[in-house]
């Protein structure tokens, strides 16, 4: 007989509790414990030892952690390892890389044969890939010699092959390249660094009206938002703000709170139930743009954290969403470490808008809704124009943005008179 494994340890342990627990007088609902663990632990070894296949017991035990998990509600979720460690970088939002984020690659009908090589969907800017020159669209071949894809299908997912391409700093890594123009595929070498993902992007889009966009909340969004909000008053470009969170996932509550803190002078941010607490997260004065009109766009991709904000400033009267209704996630969820290095994603809480409406399964309906295409209609003459796009900067995407350009207009309504 095989010497004792884990499962068996296991097993053991799970019974001795039993004895443990006998001479203790437990109660009902420990025996029950005891006696489920016992019956978990009796399980893994059979499947262990009697299934037709040898299996990886550590799996196993992933699976069970895993379907546990799943079974609680469709957020939380057990994280083996790699993919805890990968998801703690995303959220702090810097990690050692090549600053490329990959696409799955697309099977062309007029190439038949050509693999469905992932293509870059977006680098860094001052990242390894930006420095060495890397463009969109490229498409990536191999890394370290591993082809990427092969005739009619991917080999692994464009993401598995990203996580290849994080690792230590100072550490090298080699990309076979096609781009269009090329003849061949050229080699790449690039030189790992501290990347550090930009959650938040500004610009002026016209006289007096600053756009901000949030694409996630991670540790730095906050003190990202107020820099991009510093350097849109200094372009003299904050007499009203277009405030963009649609494709927002959420992220860190708290960084959406303290940039809610941004734009509130008073009052209740979120309301957060746990099972045992309640915790009120409220704003405070001095907050560097609590004057400035706001127009918040949303959509279906707007959720978590990102709700958080729309719902607190709407309920505050700070301005108005525009665009399509919100995902609807109104549940936090809290990161637990585990010893092996594997994560728990759990639910913890709920959380409520200042006015004390849940968005779980419901979300934020805009007060303007502006569906993502409108139709265009074509009008004869040259230099023909509805007006809407008579003071736009040239670099604006306004017009292929309906959204956007309803947001616009609202701003030039909020911002104050001109004298």
């Amino acid at each position: 007989m095989r010497g004792l494994s884990h499962v068996a340890a296991f097993a053991a342990g799970a019974t001795l509790a039993v004895a443990i627990g006998a001479r203790a007088a437990p109660d009902k609902r420990e025996q029950t414990r005891y006696q489920t663990l016992d019956t978990f632990a009796h399980a893994l070894a059979t499947i262990q030892t009697s299934y037709v296949d040898p299996v990886d017991e550590r799996q196993l035990l992933y699976n069970g952690a895993r379907g546990m998990l799943h079974s609680l509600d469709k957020y939380s979720t057990f994280l083996p390892p790699q993919r805890y460690e990968r998801l703690r970088q995303d959220t702090e939002g810097e990690f050692g890389g090549t600053g490329i984020t990959l696409a799955p690659g697309m099977i062309d009908d007029n190439r038949p044969g050509q693999p469905p090589w992932p293509t870059i969907d977006d680098i860094v800017p001052g990242s390894p890939a930006d420095v060495a020159g890397l463009q969109l669209d490229d498409r990536v071949i191999s890394i370290e010699n591993a082809p990427t894809a092969e005739a009619g299908r991917e080999i692994a997912s464009a993401s598995a092959w990203e996580a290849r391409l994080r690792g230590p700093s100072g550490t090298r890594v080699t990309l076979s390249v096609s781009r269009a123009g090329w003849t061949e595929p050229k080699p790449i070498t690039l030189v790992r660094a501290q990347v550090k993902l930009p959650t938040v992007e500004h610009r002026v889009i016209e006289k007096g009206i600053g756009y901000l966009a949030i694409h996630r909340f991670a540790e730095a969004t906050s003190t990202d938002t107020a820099l991009a909000l510093a350097k849109l008053r200094e372009q003299q470009a904050l007499e009203a703000l277009v405030l963009d969170l649609r494709s927002d996932p959420g992220g860190l509550v708290d960084q959406a709170v303290a940039t809610a803190d941004l734009f509130l002078d008073s009052g209740t941010i979120v309301t957060i139930k746990g099972r045992a607490t309640v915790e009120t997260q409220s704003a405070h004065k001095g907050g560097g743009a609590t004057a400035v009109p706001l127009v918040i766009l949303v959509d279906q991709g707007t959720a978590s954290a990102a709700e958080i904000l729309a719902g607190a400033l709407r309920d505050h009267g700070r301005g108005k969403l525009v665009g399509l209704p919100t995902y609807g996630k109104g549940t936090v969820q809290t990161f637990f470490d585990l010893a092996d290095g594997s994560g728990l994603k759990l639910t913890t809480a709920r959380y409520f808008t200042p006015k004390g409406n849940s968005l779980e399964s419901k979300g934020l309906t805009p007060d303007v809704r502006v569906d993502t295409f409108a139709p265009v209609e074509i009008v004869g003459g040259s230099g023909a124009t509805d007006g809407t796009d008579a003071t736009m900067n040239d670099e604006s995407d306004v017009d292929d943005d309906p959204q956007l350009a309803a947001a616009v207009k609202l701003a030039r309504q909020a911002r104050p008179a001109q004298k």
